[in-house]
């Protein structure tokens, strides 16, 4: 394992040059970024990106989605826009260098400029590589590059629009965030706001198969696939409802799964982007089939909600957080005594509450999924320095000293479809006001607000797994019932109500 971590980090050395070579840089807010794109771009180029932005429409349009293309790969523009994607390159490289060094030919579809498609032709000499793209200046970019680097194990073509023909046949096929044409599609929609479970309609799929390109692009890349050859595709399918559509889209082309789907994980400008999953798929099953699951994705810690000051002091009575299971005791240089208490209100919020002498005070809460991340840090928050108390102190809370905080800001909040499961635990649940909308579609939406024991809930559900969850103590209460009259109109401007179902 200590080898392999070695290997892992001299690889990833190796990309971090590799993608400087490009002039790519690495940015971890946005405010630095935009600061030298601003410097670095004329005010040319800055209205020809921006009005190609807002033509571009999500990739729907794909004479203006090629045009964008076009631009990016304007060597002004090129480092400065590719960087955004520095991390993305650098984890998306990781995830695919290794499930490579069994292929012969590969095709990478929709390889843009070629920074990854040279990446891995240099990396793996004795395989054949074609990078294809739409964009023909992003094919010219790319054949410049190759040529520079001196990289003979590759070769780059331009494919038409319509129907993507394409010659050879390959034994692996790479697609990175290119089968769909429509960015924007929130995939199939789930039965109603109760559940994530799909229908399944054949005629539903195949609609949105060919609305958002990915018929045509699937059936392209299968044409050239060897009988046993193996598709890896990353597409932006995290959402469930993507998700699903995508994944019935290759299961009913008789692909099956080589491994379970990778999720990956990366730094866009500071922001924590969960995308993914890389499926590899191949027409020839495993001796013991990998089915395919159609349930949501978790990432550990995603419950999590953090407040500070006042709010934390409000939520920490509420809660009866002085009861505590586990709790320890320290002494900071400057902050004076600190305790740190752990436990569960309800068999349904795991919480962690900090104070000091100084006057801090923060809470942490989430579901009991999220209490072994609580005792863990309980374990640890005892052994550390006086320097690193402070920085763990920060990095859950922010600033040690900024304790005051809006009254208006939530007690708890969730914004992932694991939402769903605090709402349906939660105890004494009485609803004061409730409403479910749909729109000509058939898709529904439901809001509604009441109260459990102690605190005040709000509670936001749709058919395309967005799930809303906020929880107020009594003080607040009168914040989430403008939040749901607000939301509520609206919801009267856009849809129609319908009555809620049993």
């Amino acid at each position: 394992m200590e080898d392999e971590g070695k290997t892992r980090q001299l690889l990833k050395e190796t990309l971090i040059g590799y993608l400087d070579s490009w002039g790519l840089r690495e940015f971890h807010d946005e405010a630095s970024y935009y600061q030298w794109q601003q410097a670095s771009l004329s005010q040319q180029d800055l209205h020809d990106l921006q009005l190609l932005v807002e033509q571009r429409q999500g990739g729907e349009d794909a004479l203006a989605d090629i045009q964008f293309y076009d631009l990016l790969a304007r060597p002004s523009l090129l480092p400065i826009l590719y960087s955004q994607r520095f991390d993305y390159f650098l984890q998306l490289a990781l995830l695919l260098l290794p499930r490579l060094s069994s292929a012969e030919h590969v095709l990478d579809f929709g390889c843009g400029v070629g920074i990854l498609t040279l990446l891995y032709a240099q990396q793996n000499p004795g395989i054949q590589f074609t990078g294809v793209d739409r964009s023909v200046r992003s094919i010219e970019v790319a054949r410049r590059e190759a040529e520079k680097r001196e990289i003979s194990n590759v070769k780059f073509e331009v494919i038409p629009t319509s129907g993507f023909a394409m010659a050879g046949l390959y034994d692996c096929i790479l697609s990175t965030q290119a089968l769909f044409q429509s960015e924007r599609s929130a995939g199939l929609p789930s039965k109603n706001w109760r559940t994530f479970e799909r229908s399944t309609d054949p005629a539903l799929q195949t609609d949105l198969e060919v609305h958002t390109g990915l018929h045509m692009r699937l059936e392209s890349l299968l044409k050239v696939l060897s009988p046993r050859g193996r598709l890896l595709c990353f597409e932006k399918t995290w959402n469930l409802g993507r998700r699903i559509f995508f994944q019935r889209a290759l299961s009913t082309r008789r692909l099956f799964l080589l491994c379970e789907p990778v999720p990956c994980a990366y730094h866009e400008l500071g922001e924590m982007k969960s995308d993914g999953p890389l499926y590899e798929v191949s027409r020839v099953s495993l001796p013991e089939p990998i089915l395919w699951s159609e349930a949501s994705f978790r990432c550990d810690g995603e419950t999590l909600y953090r407040c500070v000051g006042t709010k934390a002091k409000r939520m920490a009575v509420a809660l009866g957080m002085s009861q505590s299971q586990r709790k320890v005791l320290g002494q900071h240089a400057t902050l004076g005594q600190w305790t740190f208490r752990v436990g569960v209100w309800e068999h349904v919020l795991a919480w962690g509450w900090c104070e000091t002498a100084s006057g801090f005070q923060g809470v942490v809460l989430g579901s009991v999924q999220e209490q072994h991340l609580l005792l863990q840090l309980l374990k640890n928050i005892s052994l550390l320095s006086d320097l690193e108390f402070e920085e763990c102190v920060q990095d859950c809370w922010g600033t040690v000293l900024d304790v005051r905080q809006n009254d208006a800001m939530p007690g708890y909040e969730n914004h992932v479809p694991s939402a769903q499961v605090i709402y349906h635990a939660l105890p004494s649940k009485m609803i004061q006001r409730e409403a479910t909308f749909a729109d000509d579609e058939g898709k529904e939406m439901h809001i509604e607000i009441g109260t459990t024991k102690v605190l005040t809930y709000f509670y936001w559900a749709n058919t395309f797994d967005q799930r809303q969850l906020v929880l107020m103590d009594e003080k607040g209460a009168p914040t989430l019932g403008r939040y749901y009259q607000e939301s509520l109109d609206e919801a009267h401007r856009t849809s129609r109500e319908i009555l809620p179902t049993s």
